[in-house]
C-alpha cells in the first residue's frame, strides 16, 4: 500500500492508524510481523514521534497489534482475536444495563442452530480435540471448572466453522461467565454437564435436529438460574434481598 503524507491535515493520529489498519487488512504485515519502525514511520507520514507514537496506542488499544520492548522490540501485528471486540461490547452491555434475560434470548435463538451446523461440518480432528476436552474436567467449585463448562459452548461454535457466529457467541460467552464469576459465590457451575458428552455424540452422529434440540433445552436450563442469580445480586445490592422461590 502506498501511504500518503499526512502534514498539515486534521487528527493526524487517526489518519496515520488508518492507513497502516488498511495495510494490515490488505495482508501486507501478516499477524506475527512487525510494523515500519517509529523512525521509518515519521519519514513516511511527515509528522512528529508523538503522533505515530498516539497512532500505535490506538491500534494497541484496539488489539490489532502488541508492542514489544527490548532490541527486537516494535509494534507486531496480532492475529485478531474476539477479546477487544468482547471487551468493548461487554463494557456497552454493563453501561446499558441489559439483563441477562436479554442475553440468554440471544443464545437461545443461534447456540442451537450454530450446534446444528456443528453436526454437519465437524472434522474428525473438531470430534477429537472436544473429546479430549471433555476428560480434563478441573475441580468441581473452582473458577477453572465453571470456566471449563462454558468453553464446551466455545468448543461447540468453533466446530461450525463459521467466523461470524464464533465472535459474536464468544463475546456472549465472556459476558455470561464474568456473570457466574461475580454473581455464584459458591461458584458452582449452573448448568448440567451430563448433557455435554451426548451433546458430542450427536454431533459426531451428524444428527442436526437432534442436537438442535437437545442444546435448546440445555439453555434452557441454564437462561432461569443466570436470572436468578441477577435478582438476587440486586437485591443484595439494593438491600431488598429475599430468596427467590427454588
Amino acid at each position: 500500500m502506498a501511504y500518503k503524507v499526512v502534514t498539515n491535515t486534521p487528527r493526524l493520529a487517526e489518519h496515520v492508524k488508518t492507513q497502516l489498519k488498511q495495510s494490515i487488512f490488505d495482508g501486507e504485515y501478516p499477524p506475527g510481523n512487525r510494523l515500519p519502525s517509529e523512525n521509518e514511520l515519521v519519514n513516511i507520514f511527515g509528522v512528529s514521534r508523538v503522533i505515530v507514537r498516539e497512532a500505535i496506542r490506538d491500534l494497541e488499544r484496539s488489539g490489532m497489534v502488541n508492542i514489544r520492548r527490548g532490541p527486537k522490540g516494535g509494534a507486531y501485528v496480532n492475529q485478531i482475536q474476539h477479546d477487544a471486540l468482547s471487551e468493548l461490547m461487554r463494557d456497552i452491555l454493563i453501561m446499558r444495563q441489559v439483563p441477562v434475560f436479554h442475553i440468554m434470548e440471544v443464545r437461545l435463538l443461534v447456540e442451537p442452530e450454530v450446534a446444528s451446523l456443528a453436526a454437519e461440518r465437524a472434522t474428525d480432528e473438531d470430534i477429537e480435540r472436544i473429546e479430549h476436552f471433555l476428560k480434563q474436567e478441573p475441580e468441581a467449585g473452582t473458577d477453572e471448572y465453571i470456566k471449563w463448562n462454558v468453553d464446551f459452548h466455545r468448543h461447540v461454535v468453533k466446530c461450525s466453522h463459521n467466523k461470524m457466529y464464533e465472535i459474536l457467541l464468544n463475546i456472549l460467552l465472556d459476558f455470561s461467565h464474568e456473570i457466574i464469576i461475580q454473581l455464584s459465590k459458591d461458584k458452582v457451575a449452573i448448568h448440567d454437564k451430563s448433557s455435554h458428552p451426548e451433546i458430542l455424540r450427536l454431533i459426531k452422529n451428524r444428527d442436526r435436529k437432534g442436537v438442535k434440540k437437545l442444546f435448546r433445552q440445555h439453555l434452557e436450563q441454564i437462561a432461569p438460574k443466570l436470572e436468578k442469580l441477577e435478582k438476587i445480586s440486586f437485591q443484595s445490592q439494593t438491600g431488598t434481598f429475599q430468596n427467590p422461590v427454588s
